[in-house]
């Protein structure tokens, strides 16, 4: 289950940030030393100890309101869930799965690929010069029969394209409980791996209250996800994947119609 947590903070130095931090039931005050991670909280109580049991996360959000100018008296809105699995820079280079069957929520990475599954392979793409948006890609049977999507926009941005693309074959492949995504975007990859599981427990708004940016579309492609095992497989952009580098051929037309 989440567990929902507000952080306020009190005072910032360079060395220590101290927060007031409640819930429903509790409440207490904790140091955070940026320089090692170290907390050190008021009181020992349950608050106390999920904090401590969440410390990773609690350190991730702090860290990153750290990089957006954090403010005395800001308020943070978190969301842990125990023994969530994060992604390291070093599991791009892996299949990243999501298995969400039966209510559960399973993050790992294989060496290896899932044989005999349905793929997508999607691409984005942003005009500049002329502010035309598109994506292109394809989906593929474990038969290795193709059918191709494409579509055309008359604004929008790179990476609302890149999640757009996926999202369209995950709408083709509704029906198909096992598939793996081909993707050369890291934002989408880790939206659906990781973010929206926390943006949907917070009312689909970051942990600063703002609303998520694109959050109809997320919220779309997390559905399409809901109940079925995805593989996700980041691509290097340019890199010789013939089948990726035809869906960027592909995006990139897409943005001259």
């Amino acid at each position: 289950m989440p567990i929902k947590i507000t952080i306020q903070i009190e005072t910032i130095s360079d060395s220590i940030i101290a927060c007031y931090i409640f819930n429903e039931l509790e409440n207490n005050r904790l140091n955070f030393y940026t320089s090692d991670g170290i907390l050190i909280l008021k009181h020992e109580n349950t608050l106390a100890i999920t904090i401590r049991k969440n410390q990773f996360q609690f350190e991730k959000v702090i860290r990153s309101a750290l990089k957006g100018n954090i403010k005395v008296g800001q308020i943070i809105n978190c969301v842990f869930i125990e023994d969530f699995n994060f992604l390291n820079e070093s599991d791009f280079n892996k299949f990243i799965r999501v298995d969400r069957r039966n209510d559960k929520l399973d993050i790992t990475t294989s060496d290896s690929a899932t044989t005999d599954i349905h793929k997508i392979y999607a691409d984005g793409s942003f005009a500049c010069e002329t502010l035309k948006a598109g994506y292109g890609g394809f989906t593929e049977d474990p038969n290795g029969k193709q059918e191709i999507f494409f579509k055309s926009f008359d604004d929008g941005s790179s990476n609302l394209m890149e999640l757009l693309a996926v999202t369209e074959g995950l709408q083709r492949l509704q029906a198909i409980k096992k598939l793996q995504v081909n993707t050369d975007s890291r934002f989408v990859i880790r939206g659906l791996v990781q973010w929206c599981h926390f943006w949907r427990h917070n009312n689909w708004q970051t942990a600063f209250g703002e609303d998520v940016k694109y959050a109809e579309s997320w919220k779309n492609a997390y559905r399409l996800c809901e109940d079925k095992f995805v593989e996700f497989k980041w691509i290097k952009g340019h890199s010789g994947n013939m089948k990726q580098d035809f869906c960027h051929q592909l995006a990139k037309e897409s943005t001259k119609r």
